[in-house]
Order: structure tokens, then sequence, then C-alpha cells
């Protein structure tokens, strides 16, 4: 099965892809085009100068005082044991954490009625999945949503 997934990336993962891509092209984002023009380079390089961009303006407005913001779209292929992980309980989990910000898997749990050792099992098979991360914020893990969008394709 396949699942298309539209998912916040964190900003140490968006840094260290920044440095791949310096390293590979030389250091300059400006320098793609160019390469790209002379035929140097392929069509992948193009796609990597639209995702560096992109993550460039990301990080720029953090350092301007926005909140970091940036998003992927992948297209995952899931087989039966990824499905199965999958299930309503743990998607009502995604789906809170859309519509609530949660200050720890304590309060999770008791928003939506559940034991809290049960809760933390689903958000790690959740976390395997990449769809949550859990951010240790002093003595609390914090439940994180990566995910904005999950759609199931058919086809």
């Amino acid at each position: 099965m396949q699942l298309r997934v539209v998912r916040r990336v964190p900003i140490g993962d968006v840094s260290q892809r920044v440095t791949e891509l310096k390293t590979k092209y030389g250091g300059s984002l400006e320098s793609v085009p160019d390469l790209f023009a002379g035929g140097r380079i392929g069509r992948e390089a193009m796609d990597d100068y639209v995702e560096w961009l992109g993550m460039e303006q990301a990080l720029r407005a953090y350092g301007e005082g926005e909140d970091f913001d940036y998003f992927t779209e992948e297209v995952l292929e899931f087989g039966r044991e990824e499905v199965s992980r999958l299930t309503p309980r743990r998607l009502e989990l995604l789906d809170k954490l859309s519509r609530h910000r949660v200050s720890s898997i304590n309060d999770l749990a008791s928003k939506i009625g559940r034991n809290v050792k049960n809760v933390y099992n689903d958000l790690k098979a959740l976390e395997g999945l990449g769809f949550v991360a859990l951010v240790r914020e002093e003595r609390r893990l914090v439940p994180e949503l990566l995910v904005k969008e999950v759609a199931i394709l058919l086809w």
C-alpha cells in the first residue's frame, strides 16, 4: 500500500541536508543553475536545487524570528507490518495531536481517557513510522506531530 505523506522536517535535519548539498555542489546554491545549464549536472540536481532553495528560505525566516516550518511530500510504500501499526487508536492520537497542543504524554492520555503506558507504546509505534517525535523537555516527553497530511493511495 502506498501513502502520500506531507511531513514537517525538523530544523536539525534541514541543516544537515543543506550541509550535504553544499558539499555536493561546491558550497553555493547559485552555482547549481549554471552547472545544469552547462550540461555538467542532470535533472536530479535541479530537484536538489529546488529542495535546497526551500530549505534556505525556511532557515532564513527562522533566523528573522519566525517559527521554523519546512515540509516535504513523500510517497511511502508500506508493507503489511507498517500498515498494521496504523490502528484506530493510533490514528486517534494523530488526530488529537493535530487539533490540540499537549504538554506531555500524561496530558495527552488524560485528554483522551487512555492509560499512559498504552499511549506511550502507541506513540513509539508512530514515532517508528516517522509520524511523531517524542521531544524531551526537562523531565517530560512531549509528543510532537510531524505529519500534516496522510493519504492512502489506492491505485
